[in-house]
């Protein structure tokens, strides 16, 4: 009752962030509300880039970078080959463990990269997986170790394949710019066929063969490199139905259950959302996506977002890959970043790069549990908590609130040792430094804002967090004057 008393309060003042506004696209409805909720509360997920590119140590995109012919960077797959993905110290649960010790609630696998190989068993003929390389499912490793530890789970999977040249060139007519010496050949909307249907046939074995899977997050929907993964819609399907009369048409798939479906197949999320209803799903497919992206290390900015959205970077600036000279983004520029998400109703999906033993380097491991140790003990204004009720100032402080409690976080570039809250007439009873407990003096002034003094900017330099408590006497008179 109380927190339910908080909010009507905040309503009355105008000042509380809508919910998202979900709407249907392609057919397909984006998830409520009450399926978004744990992902709204999560706020803090692990993003984990591993497969064969990491035996080279350059990043996710060195099979391209590179122009490598396939059949000699593949090569690194097979153990008769010496220097190869071994995976030999492979061990999710350990990788679980560092997530929880990180304070993330979620985590996402690359099932399967750019480069077309995939670490879980599929059965879609000319298929090169961890299952053929090293006799193991490591995906399905992953899995059992998340759901043992009641970690949510992610799946990334990337809709293109560098393996096949019609990728760059669907058509067959026109082919698009590239690193592989590419051109244009009439076989090659034949080989673009053959991709897309792997990548249906592989979908629908990890949307079947796992169990419940939390979130499905696509990459790679741009088509030859260029445009948007929108663009590309087209080509993919990535709604509800597949269009029988589309020139990359075939039975591969899953046909409709609906007797309005007349025979047709689903396309890329009505295939998804028939085998896992309550999955999320960002929209680097073509679909809208349940929450927005945004990729990178550009500075967050602005106002409290609408919508679901999710902030990814990785923690090795060089690379989303493994690297082998890593430049690892420090305490301050993790905690920096994950609360301008936060204050903004976002989540942060940090990255690592396992080596190809499946060893997460040192370095980033060490910021990890550093961001995990801060969260112990701010957390409480981070998880589950909703951004506001005031819009942040960029660079300088942003706010967030739950039940009975709103929190003010105040950035290294906010300076001095008072802050001046927004009007709130005698609602609040405490204030206090949340990191260190400190009981915080402050002052009702005649406009009806308040002036808290005495902050210590040292307690916590990166983030210092005043905890607000609100008057319960007020929300109790408030109840018994309805």
């Amino acid at each position: 009752m109380r927190k339910l008393r908080l909010l009507i309060i905040l309503l009355l003042l105008n000042q509380l962030p809508l919910k998202a506004q979900r709407i249907s696209d392609m057919g397909v409805a984006q998830q409520p509300d009450s399926v978004m909720q744990w992902f709204k509360d999560a706020k803090f997920g692990l993003f984990i880039h591993w497969g064969v590119y990491a035996v080279y140590g350059q990043g996710e995109w060195y099979l391209y970078n590179k122009g490598l012919p396939y059949k000699n960077y593949i090569k690194a797959a097979y153990p008769q080959n010496g220097n190869y993905f071994d995976a030999d110290k492979y061990d999710p649960d350990k990788w679980v463990k560092l997530a929880q010790d990180a304070g993330m609630k979620y985590m996402v696998l690359t099932t399967r990269h750019h480069d077309g190989f995939a670490l879980f068993n599929s059965h879609f003929p000319n298929s090169i997986t961890s299952q053929q390389t090293l006799g193991r499912d490591l995906v399905a490793e992953y899995v059992k170790a998340c759901r043992k530890a009641g970690m949510r789970i992610g799946f990334y999977y990337s809709v293109l394949s560098w393996r096949f040249p019609g990728y760059f060139d669907v058509n067959g007519t026109e082919a698009k710019p590239n690193h592989f010496g590419i051109t244009t050949a009439a076989w090659h909307k034949q080989n673009a066929l053959l991709m897309k249907a792997e990548l249906y046939e592989q979908v629908k074995e990890l949307m079947t063969q796992y169990g419940q899977i939390d979130d499905i997050w696509w990459d790679g929907g741009w088509l030859g490199l260029q445009g948007n993964d929108r663009d590309a819609a087209y080509f993919w399907e990535s709604g509800k139905y597949r269009d029988p009369k589309n020139e990359w048409a075939g039975n591969y798939g899953v046909l409709g259950i609906d007797s309005t479906a007349g025979g047709r197949y689903l396309g890329i999320m009505g295939m998804v959302r028939k085998y896992q209803p309550y999955i999320l799903s960002n929209a680097r497919s073509g679909w809208i996506g349940d929450y927005a992206n945004e990729e990178g290390y550009a500075e967050i900015k602005g106002p409290i977002r609408k919508e679901y959205w999710e902030k990814c970077l990785s923690l090795d600036k060089n690379g989303w890959g493994y690297t082998k000279k890593q430049n690892v983004l420090s305490l301050r520029e993790v905690i920096t970043f994950l609360v301008n998400v936060v204050i903004r109703n976002g989540n942060l999906l940090l990255n690592v790069g396992p080596d190809q033993h499946g060893i997460i380097p040192q370095d980033q491991v060490t910021v990890l549990k550093e961001t995990g140790n801060w969260l112990h003990k701010a957390g409480e204004s981070i998880y589950g908590a909703t951004a506001g009720p005031w819009d942040p100032v960029d660079r300088q402080y942003g706010f967030t609130s739950r039940a009975n409690k709103v929190y003010v976080h105040l950035l290294e570039g906010y300076k001095g040792n008072t802050f001046i809250l927004p009007a709130l007439n005698d609602r609040i009873i405490a204030c206090y430094d949340l990191y260190t407990k400190k009981k915080l003096s402050y002052t009702v002034n005649t406009d009806k804002t308040v002036t808290i003094r005495n902050i210590d900017r040292n307690s916590n330099q990166y983030d210092t967090i005043l905890e607000i408590v609100f008057n319960q006497n007020m929300e109790t008179k408030n109840e018994d004057n309805k």
